[in-house]
């Protein structure tokens, strides 16, 4: 009586030790070329060269948001400074060169107080009066005014 009330206990022990062994037979790592095939493999070069370009974006990134922080009176800034540098970035605008200056004039943002935030950050970068790299220009930014 006791054999036939554990029959699907013993069925489902029996089942489970079958997929354990059937488990364990799966190699931990497989060649690419078999688990998807025509994949390419990136070189070392060009992974090297797209890991330093997503470190300097990152760290664009975390010292625009700094920037915030530290040199605007946005009140929000210690808790969206991050995600106003990151609709700031993916944001478009226009380059416009002149004879000593290139001009980077970005388009409002969404809301006002976003605006006003990027805007004064801006105003502090033209301060610092970087120049372009290779180039004499210095950067300056601007805020497109709203039409």
């Amino acid at each position: 009586m006791i054999n036939t009330i554990n029959t699907d206990v013993h069925a489902a022990e029996a089942m489970l030790d079958a997929a354990l062994t059937e488990h364990q037979a799966i190699p931990a790592r497989l060649p690419l070329a078999e688990v998807n095939p025509g994949q390419q493999v990136l070189d070392t070069e060009t992974k090297l060269i797209h890991h330093a370009i997503r470190i300097a974006a990152f760290n664009t990134a975390q010292s625009l948001a700094r920037a915030i922080v530290t040199g605007t009176s946005y009140t929000r800034a210690d808790d969206e400074a991050h995600s106003l540098i990151r609709t700031a970035l993916a944001g478009s605008g226009d380059i416009i060169p002149d004879h000593d200056t290139l001009h980077i004039r970005l388009d409002p943002l969404p809301a006002p107080r976003h605006t006003a935030a990027i805007d004064e950050l801006c105003h502090a970068l033209n301060d610092i009066n970087t120049v372009y790299p290779s180039t004499g220009l210095t950067l300056r930014y601007s805020i497109k005014s709203h039409r």
